[in-house]
């Protein structure tokens, strides 16, 4: 059966940034498809929520509060990995935000250009190296990688960003050529996801409207559709799919790749 592709049992997958939005929707899709779950984020209150969801599922979820720009926290949590399952099936390199980097380049100075790097790149690249050996004891790994649309588009205030999401992109096509054929690397490039951390665009009318404008399909997208491009990833489902960066956008990357030229090629 075909649905058989999708199915995820016996697996082991590790989410980054897995307490809200975007990571907590793949914990959730995974675990519904038979999947074990290390559920790993800042806040011990988040993870352990989606942790138990994930094992009224029946399966096995580990919950971890981590700061993924730790390096000694990535280790120790590669080792509890090794400790609890002996192997990694899937690695989820989800964590990441704007945060300090967000603005123009005048006031993000060098420190809060590294931060930015840090926490969407660098962590990515630090805890799949720590990670490897486990994702080689596996029969067959998947690595996903989870981007964004600001990698290619281009807009004001998102210059550490949009590099660091940029570096993820081509950090994962060298990856997979590096780790084929035993391990699998792709990423995902979101575009306006509908998440905790943006809710305050709904929460406006104008500004819904300026981001939705922009937006072939005419809506703001929902982490589910991100959980379900990362479960095909993750999945048999993709067996000859490598080295690729799947745009989860709405239809944005048809359009000009300036948000304020795409604004404009729109109808009023």
């Amino acid at each position: 059966m075909l649905i058989e592709r999708f199915n995820l049992s016996g697996r082991t997958a590790l989410i980054t940034g897995a307490g809200k939005g975007i990571g907590a929707s793949i914990a959730h899709t995974f675990a519904e498809m038979g999947a074990n779950v290390i559920c790993v984020a800042r806040t011990q209150s988040d993870v352990d929520e989606v942790a138990e969801a994930a094992r009224a599922l029946g399966v096995q979820a580990l919950s971890i509060s981590c700061d993924v720009t730790d390096e000694s926290a990535l280790q120790d949590l590669a080792s509890q990995v090794e400790q609890r399952f002996g192997k990694l099936d899937i690695l989820v390199n989800n964590a990441g935000a704007p945060g300090k980097g967000y603005g123009p380049v005048t006031k993000i100075d060098k420190a809060r250009f590294e931060h930015t790097l840090d926490v969407n790149l660098t962590s990515a690249y630090t805890l799949t190296h720590h990670c490897l050996p486990l994702l080689q004891a596996a029969e067959s790994a998947t690595i996903v990688n989870v981007s964004s649309a600001l990698s290619w588009m281009v807009d004001r205030n998102f210059a550490a960003y949009g590099a660091a999401k940029a570096g993820m992109n081509q950090m994962t096509k060298i990856m997979a050529y590096e780790f084929a054929p035993q391990i699998r690397v792709n990423a995902i490039a979101p575009g306006a996801i509908d998440t905790p951390a943006t809710a305050f665009i709904k929460q406006n009318p104008d500004m819904l409207a300026d981001t939705t404008r922009w937006i072939p399909l005419g809506r703001m997208g929902d982490p589910g559709d991100i959980a379900l491009a990362a479960l095909y990833l993750a999945s048999p489902a993709s067996a000859f799919v490598s080295g690729k960066v799947l745009e989860v956008d709405g239809g944005m990357f048809a359009l000009p790749g300036s948000a304020i030229q795409a604004t404009l090629n729109q109808p009023q």
